[in-house]
């Protein structure tokens, strides 16, 4: 029971579209990143427990820095768990959120300082509270859901925010394909919620709690075909993380009739982001809105493959209105770094 636990622990004016991104540089000092980011002209990846720092004008390496470890720019990071480390940026500074730790770098990835923390969870900091993304508890239940709660910066109270229908402990089916909630959720002291597996639906909320807006859309539904369960059932079967629970997998999955109505969320700008599951060929779409919800335009951006199931964002990020996105070659062996514009 505790190996399936861990596993899911571990678990309109649309302006025409931009041509497919330009292949602007290739990157080869990692193999399975984690994190892609890009802010102040610099690219962030994160692979395991190092960070690797790119000039975003030459895409010459700055900097590599991270391991696993207790100590001082050492990441509390256990390999053979699939909980993801977290990298976020907040009033100029790189946080990297491992297993009860905060590690502060400067930009450039100059050591800054560490705190300990006494809860598990993906932090983000928003005013004088931390927003925690990670299992709650719910006794008469007598299991975990995924969801959001409020800590104060001692960690000596917490408020449930949110919690979605993702069971983390046994539960008796697998909802595939998986809403996902791996994005930076806090902008500007306001809290973005995916709050529907099954509904464009993003609620917003203050530093409280409390809802202060909330932006719906009646995009048209797209079907999950009838092939993703084979192929679903061959990546969990292959897959070194999951095929240990293979014969529970294979009996829990239940697969939606369409796919959730957003993929991954990014707040940048005074922009919302949101990337859909709509695709035309090897390009997926993603949505620009105002704050408000006011559409501002569509692109279609290359990405790598769609994993069945993952914690990890996903490799594409907004900068000053453009969308660099990394993609595999598995072939050649190297990263790709593609430059999408919206019109």
């Amino acid at each position: 029971m505790r190996t399936i636990a861990k596993f899911f622990l571990s678990l309109s004016l649309l302006i025409p579209f931009a041509a497919s991104g330009e292949v602007i540089a290739e990157l080869h000092e990692f193999s399975r990143p984690s994190i892609f980011l890009v802010r102040y002209d610099r690219v962030y990846v994160m692979e395991a427990a190092s960070v690797f720092i790119y000039n975003l004008k030459d895409f010459k390496l700055e900097k590599k820095f991270g391991k696993a470890g207790e100590g001082p720019r050492e990441f509390k990071y256990n390999g053979n768990d699939a909980r993801p480390l977290g990298l976020i940026f907040n009033n100029g500074e790189m946080i990297v959120n491992s297993i009860n730790k905060l590690s502060y770098f400067d930009k450039a990835g100059n050591y800054l300082r560490e705190e300990n923390v006494t809860v598990d969870r993906l932090l983000f900091p928003i005013k004088d509270k931390y927003l925690g993304i990670g299992p709650i508890l719910v006794p008469e239940k007598n299991k975990r859901i995924l969801g959001f709660t409020l800590h104060d910066r001692n960690f000596k109270s917490s408020e449930v925010v949110f919690m979605s229908d993702f069971d983390l402990d046994n539960p008796e089916k697998i909802l595939l394909p998986m809403t996902t909630f791996t994005y930076n959720p806090v902008y500007k002291d306001k809290i973005y919620i995916n709050s529907k597996s099954d509904a464009f639906r993003i609620v917003v909320k203050d530093v409280a709690g409390k809802v202060l807006s909330v932006i719906e859309k009646d995009y048209p539904r797209i079907e999950v075909p009838a092939s993703f369960r084979a192929e679903a059932l061959e990546y969990f079967r292959t897959s070194p993380r999951f095929r240990r629970s293979f014969e529970f997998i294979k009996q829990a999955i239940e697969i939606r009739k369409y796919y959730p109505q957003i993929r991954d969320i990014q707040i940048v700008d005074d922009h919302i982001y949101v990337l859909s599951f709509k695709r035309k060929n090897q390009l997926w779409e993603l949505r620009k809105l105002g704050l408000d919800g006011q559409e501002m335009g569509t692109v279609f951006i290359p990405l790598s493959r769609y994993e069945v199931i993952s914690f990890y964002p996903v490799f594409y990020s907004v900068f000053q209105g453009r969308v660099y996105s990394m993609v595999e070659d598995e072939e050649d062996e190297v990263w790709r770094i593609h430059v999408t514009d919206f019109n």
